[in-house]
């Protein structure tokens, strides 16, 4: 019936799409690409909290925060710190993969109440 006019001049040229495709990511660009969703997010953040929390008892412990009190709550908190962030670093590898939408929810609902 209808036939579309092919246009001799696009907006982006054959040469330019096949440079684009080509192109190679960087490796920012696929960190990112993997880090948007909520797991990646997690684990940037743990592996954040880890390495401030080992920064602030490494710094307790040789002596660059003066008053001994302060360098000791410094260490509880860092310590605490860095063992919650250990903690969500181990939750979000243990259960990467695993999607609970809120179909297989109520699929899992209804095999567990079936009589």
């Amino acid at each position: 019936m209808f036939e579309e006019e092919e246009f001799k001049n696009p907006t982006v040229s054959n040469d330019l799409q096949d440079h684009i495709k080509s192109n190679k990511t960087s490796r920012i660009s696929v960190f990112m690409d993997k880090v948007h969703s909520i797991d990646g997010l997690y684990f940037v953040s743990s592996l954040l909290q880890i390495f401030l929390g080992s920064a602030v008892v490494a710094l307790s412990l040789i002596g660059s925060i003066q008053p001994v009190w302060l360098a000791t709550l410094m260490t509880v908190f860092g310590s605490i710190s860095l063992m919650s962030g250990l903690f969500m670093l181990h939750r979000t590898i243990a259960y990467a993969g695993t999607f609970d939408s809120l179909l297989q929810k109520a699929i899992k609902h209804v095999i567990n109440n079936q009589n």
